[in-house]
């Protein structure tokens, strides 16, 4: 059950074409008439740069930053029915035109997987290397996808959708070269007869540029995938304020010649043939082939309602759904961060028991930290730098 994105150990900037793309897109930007820019009231005659690395990784009934060791299932912490996690990686270098249009450079992963409480509890049993303890059946099923890719991101600004501007919109829409997509999944019947003796009936299907046979050419080196975001906030009575924000809303990953390696594992080999005699069939029966590879990045929704309950001041309900997890966090923030005195926000998650501190200073300078606090049993943890500058 190996969990962590290949671009956790590094991140690389983008394809010498990418940067160009993204030149020409600044300079398409800088050139639109006076007539055509948006620019949102008191915003500065400043270009705006801004750098951000950021990571996320969540579990659900898994030790999420533990599934990449052999012994992972000493840190699992109860067990749920069904198992999810999910983590992602992405850095951003981005520019923003004085009309609210920005054009970034983006290096992303990720990786999600879902299992059920079976194929948790099997694969558990194969970490450890031994056998369940009673003869029973199980039914697993897991489910994983991972990518890894680069892109150029292009955003409008901040549009009204009123005349008294309490509401306003925004989209982004983001262009990717994949560097690597792999799927999995298994599923079927296993069962224990005691004695180290199993009776399988397994069906599972693999699709990555790992996958290698004798008389199989090889994989593309390279896909293609693009994704819509969506942002609406908006201020529909004094003190309050809304934002909603889908992420990926809309997307679509590509990989037009991928080894995908598919097979049924049964046990059950033996049949009468019509003469009485016994027909054996193969234990494993498998094809592998280059094969397109279409999937979906999965939405990040994010909702936050916010009360100005004092002046620089603001009580907030702020919650999320990414891969099928949901959290609620209930939190606090002060200052502008705009001047010498930063910007603070703390907020606690009661289901995860975790909680998140976000700083921001100088008008530059951005730092947030999550944890539940298990350490290697965590089942939350979130990292984010960030810095802006004009000019």
């Amino acid at each position: 059950m190996h969990l962590t994105p290949a671009a956790c150990g590094r991140f690389n900037f983008l394809s010498m074409r990418n940067r160009l793309a993204a030149i020409t897109l600044i300079s398409a930007v800088s050139s639109l008439p006076s007539g055509a820019r948006a620019a949102p009231p008191g915003e500065s005659g400043d270009w705006k740069i801004r750098a951000t690395v950021a990571e996320e990784s969540v579990g659900q009934g898994l030790p999420v930053l533990a599934l990449d060791h052999p012994d992972w299932p000493n840190y699992l912490v109860g067990q749920s029915e069904n198992s999810r996690a999910f983590r992602s990686i992405k850095a951003e270098l981005s520019a923003t035109h004085p009309t609210g249009w920005s054009v970034a450079v983006v290096e992303r992963a990720e990786v999600w997987l879902h299992a059920n409480a079976d194929a948790v509890t099997l694969a558990a049993y194969d970490a450890r290397g031994t056998d369940p303890e009673v003869a029973r059946g199980y039914a697993p099923y897991a489910k994983t996808q991972s990518w890894q890719g680069e892109a150029i991101q292009v955003g409008t600004p901040w549009w009204s959708l009123d005349s008294a501007e309490l509401w306003q919109w925004r989209a982004e829409i983001t262009l990717l070269q994949l560097k690597q997509l792999r799927t999995a999944e298994l599923s079927g019947d296993l069962q224990y007869r005691g004695g180290g003796a199993y009776d399988f009936d397994l069906r599972s299907q693999r699709a990555n540029t790992d996958i290698t046979s004798l008389f199989l050419a090889p994989s593309g080196t390279s896909g293609t995938g693009e994704s819509l975001s969506f942002a609406l906030q908006g201020q529909p009575v004094p003190g309050w304020r809304i934002q909603l924000r889908g992420d990926d809303l809309a997307s679509q990953l590509r990989w037009s010649d991928m080894a995908t390696d598919t097979n049924a594992l049964n046990s059950q080999i033996t049949s009468r043939a019509p003469d009485g005699s016994l027909d054996y069939a193969p234990l494993l029966r498998g094809k592998k082939a280059l094969m397109p590879v279409t999937s979906q990045i999965g939405v990040y929704w994010q909702a936050c309602v916010a009360w100005s309950a004092f002046e620089s001041s603001a009580v907030t309900l702020r919650a999320t759904r990414k891969a099928e997890i949901s959290q609620i966090w209930l939190g606090w923030n002060r200052g502008d961060g705009a001047g010498k005195a930063p910007r603070w926000s703390l907020e606690f998650e009661p289901n995860w028991q975790a909680t998140k501190l976000e700083l921001t200073w100088g008008g530059s300078w951005q730092l947030l930290l999550a944890t539940d606090g298990l350490g290697q049993s965590t089942q939350y943890r979130q990292l984010k730098l960030g810095w802006q500058a004009k000019f």
